[in-house]
């Protein structure tokens, strides 16, 4: 009887321990997956959290470079705008020495001419000293009345001769003047135009790139379309240089000109000269002209 009861009991207990294991099973499992959900949130809120460094990170990192940008900009328009000042009034004090340089050329000028008219006249007082001895030997020589007259004719040709080839020395001399001043005129006027030209696009140029600037355009903009302007202006007035670079030539034409025309009145005064001396030699003989 004991032996059935005691059977009964260790089945009994089998029983409930066999029952037992699921449960014991299940809530080792129930609790892994509890560690692993765990986990797995843990790993999640790490990662948001890293996220959000990140992404503060770099809305710093952005919020410095467009801190140090606009700080760049400001400098670099500061800088740009004062060097650009610079340069406009270095242009304005190289117009005012432009202005000085015409002006000291056209003194220089009218100083040369004078120069040249005072040398001019006393030669051609020289010639007629020379002129006038060269009379009053042959007066002096005159012992007839024919050559008396002969002196007279010879003196009143010589000195209508040297009349004329004044009066054209002097045309000659007027009209290489009056077109080298004509020449003159029109390369400063293009120079001065060239200068007001170059001028006026620096400011505008200038003018742009502060506006450029207070629109927040970057320093690489407004520097390259400064100089873009800038190339035009320098290539402007370079062109127009180019075109006052003609003057020489136009003043070396001009002196062919003058000195063609001098020539030939002084071949046509030397000419009326020797056929003087021949008519003069007929009455007078060989020694006594020469």
């Amino acid at each position: 009887m004991m032996k059935t009861a005691s059977s009964a009991i260790r089945i009994a207990v089998g029983a409930v321990a066999v029952l037992a294991v699921p449960y014991t099973v299940s809530a080792a499992m129930m609790d892994n997956e509890a560690r692993q959900a765990e986990r797995a949130a843990q790993m999640e809120a790490r990662q948001e959290m890293r996220q959000e460094k990140t992404a503060e990170r770099r809305a710093e990192r952005e919020t410095q470079m467009e801190a140090r940008q606009a700080e760049r900009q400001e400098k670099f328009c500061e800088n740009f705008t004062s060097r650009m000042e610079e340069m406009q009034s270095r242009l304005t004090e190289r117009k005012g020495k432009f202005v000085a340089r015409k002006k000291n050329r056209i003194d220089y000028l009218d100083e040369k001419r004078d120069t040249r008219d005072n040398a001019l006249t006393e030669e051609r007082e020289e010639q007629d000293a020379r002129r006038n001895a060269w009379y009053e030997k042959l007066e002096a020589a005159a012992d007839t009345a024919e050559k008396k007259a002969a002196v007279a004719e010879f003196k009143k040709t010589v000195e209508a001769a040297a009349d004329t080839r004044r009066e054209a020395a002097d045309a000659a001399i007027s009209a290489f003047r009056k077109s080298v001043d004509a020449a003159v005129t029109a390369q400063k006027e293009n120079r001065a135009g060239g200068v007001e030209t170059f001028q006026a696009i620096v400011e505008s140029a200038l003018t742009q790139a502060k506006q450029d600037c207070a629109d927040g355009k970057s320093p690489e903009t407004v520097r390259s379309t400064f100089q873009n302007s800038l190339k035009s202006a320098r290539d402007t007035l370079q062109s127009e240089r180019k075109e006052g670079e003609n003057l020489g030539l136009i003043v070396r034409d001009l002196a062919a000109t003058r000195q063609a025309a001098m020539k030939s009145a002084l071949d046509a005064f030397k000419a009326t000269l020797e056929q003087a001396r021949v008519d003069l030699k007929k009455v007078f003989g060989t020694e006594e002209v020469e």
